[in-house]
């Protein structure tokens, strides 16, 4: 299995291998949080959701192009594997950032870096 897939139904889209994912874990508190006259926090967690920030080294605009179409907008499930056990996590994606590094002699266009965040739902 690769470090990371997006499944589409029963399909599962393998894309290119990241150099570097690292993982937040973001602790979400209820709407009633914050600070009393005091300064003493008070409030409920109500969830704790991941926050993946996936980086690709140099890669050819095919393959940033699948990134992008598979890495789309709205939710969907990706199947991630950053501690040697595959989990699957419903996410959605935040800015695509890209660094052109252009046409080498091959004629092939090609990325310096691709990088994402996606964020459990």
């Amino acid at each position: 299995m690769a470090v990371l897939a997006v499944k589409e139904g029963i399909k599962i889209i393998e894309l290119p291998a990241p150099v570097e994912i690292s993982a937040g874990n973001e602790i979400i508190w209820a709407s009633n949080t914050g600070r009393t006259s005091t300064g003493k926090m008070i409030g409920d967690v109500i969830a704790e959701k991941e926050t993946l920030q996936i980086t690709w080294g140099i890669i050819t605009a095919a393959e940033k192009n699948k990134i992008k179409k598979y890495l789309k907008t709205g939710f969907y499930p990706v199947v991630i594997n950053i501690d040697g056990t595959e989990h699957e996590i419903q996410v959605y994606r935040g800015t695509l950032t890209s660094e052109a590094l252009g046409k080498l002699d091959d004629g092939i266009y090609y990325f310096r870096s691709v990088s994402v965040d996606i964020v459990e739902q």
